[in-house]
């Protein structure tokens, strides 16, 4: 009887640490991205190279990170997608010789994360 309940109470510990991670899961989402030319988010001007863009799906707030350092922070908002997306892709716009963050798309996700509040269409690939 002691053993049965030595093991049922390491399973039950194990099962606690199990749901405590998995809450945790989903709330922000992390990805790697390169930028191959400056652009613009929110105003800040990012220039071409490596960042960790952040997105906090509890308060739609993106950050993107060079460095570990916040370089800029800004709201954003996931609309769907028809289908899911093969890779991770940057969705910029031109905007006179400005290039402009628009969106994100994380590899497997059947959602686009489009930067600003919802309500706002954003088209092309």
């Amino acid at each position: 009887m002691k053993a049965f309940m030595k093991t049922f109470m390491l399973a039950l510990l194990i099962g606690a640490l199990a749901s405590v991670s998995a809450f945790g899961k989903g709330k922000i989402k992390t990805e790697n991205v390169t930028f191959s030319s400056d652009v613009t988010v929110n105003g800040t001007l990012l220039k071409a190279g490596d960042y960790q863009l952040k997105f906090n799906e509890e308060t739609n707030e993106l950050s993107i990170l060079k460095d570990g350092k916040v370089k800029v922070k800004t709201t954003a908002h996931f609309a769907p997608r028809t289908d899911k997306a093969r890779s991770t892709a940057v969705r910029t716009l031109e905007n006179g010789n400005v290039t402009e963050l628009v969106g994100f798309t994380f590899g497997g996700s059947s959602q686009d994360l489009l930067v600003g509040t919802s309500g706002g269409a954003v088209t092309g690939n």
